[in-house]
């Protein structure tokens, strides 16, 4: 018998254990909504038997219906600009050179008289030119007044950025701006290069691009200097290895 009792006494504890548990628990997810969930204020209609208040306020006069609310509108005011309608978004510069292709209609009958155009402007693109500058020097043969001697001369030939190069200022340029201002790899450069049927080395885009930067070592001291001179510096974290 006591060893029933005893059962009896442990079932209950357990019950109550577990009934503690399950309300620790629940308390436990109200308050996690509180703290993490959406709360949201819930409306709670009147009860039809409740009774109502008439007490009068002083408020009450100044109380505004929704329903009596003036109507308040608005005129919104476009200015048209000088395209037509057109986004001026889309406004093609005006300093891009035109080209005009002048269309008729398919067929004109006798007795029709021109009453003016319609344009449509279509921004175009023609790939860049490459093409080869020959410097053509003339020579000269000026011989000596016993004619046992003779001289040559040679019109000289323009000092160019990279001496020895088949490269020209516009090319070396073009191939600065690219990799740097466009982020292009000198490989993409030459691979577009091949596409025009021009095959130069690697190394000698390398070695052109490291050249030119060397040319312009003293703008970038000038802008160091101008750097150095500011109230305020901010820099990334970037490495960046100094070649030598």
């Amino acid at each position: 018998m006591s060893t029933s009792a005893e059962d009896n006494d442990y079932k209950q504890l357990y019950e109550s254990a577990i009934n503690k548990v399950e309300q620790l628990q629940h308390e436990l997810n109200q308050l996690k909504k509180m703290i993490f969930g959406v709360r949201q204020e819930r409306f709670i209609p009147a009860d039809k038997n409740q009774l109502a208040l008439d007490i009068p306020t002083e408020q009450s006069a100044a109380v505004c219906n929704v329903l009596e609310a003036k109507k308040v509108t608005y005129v919104k005011v476009v200015k048209q600009d000088a395209t037509q309608g057109r986004d001026s978004r889309h406004t093609i510069p005006s300093h891009l050179r035109r080209e005009d292709v002048i269309i008729d209609p398919d067929h004109i009958p006798a007795g029709s008289k021109h009453i003016g155009t319609t344009e449509t402007e279509v921004l175009e693109y023609k790939p860049a030119e490459i093409y080869v500058v020959r410097y053509i020097r003339n020579k000269y043969l000026l011989p000596s007044a016993d004619e046992t001697s003779s001289k040559i001369i040679v019109g000289p030939l323009p000092t160019l950025p990279v001496a020895k190069s088949m490269m020209g200022p516009g090319l070396l340029a073009q191939l600065v701006v690219e990799k740097i201002c466009d982020h292009l790899p000198v490989h993409r450069q030459q691979q577009r290069l091949e596409r025009d049927g021009i095959k130069l080395p690697y190394s000698t885009l390398s070695d052109g691009f490291a050249k030119t930067a060397a040319l312009i070592t003293p703008i970038y001291r000038a802008l160091v200097t101008e750097v150095l001179n500011a109230d305020y510096l901010q820099a990334d974290e970037t490495v960046c290895l100094e070649v030598t």
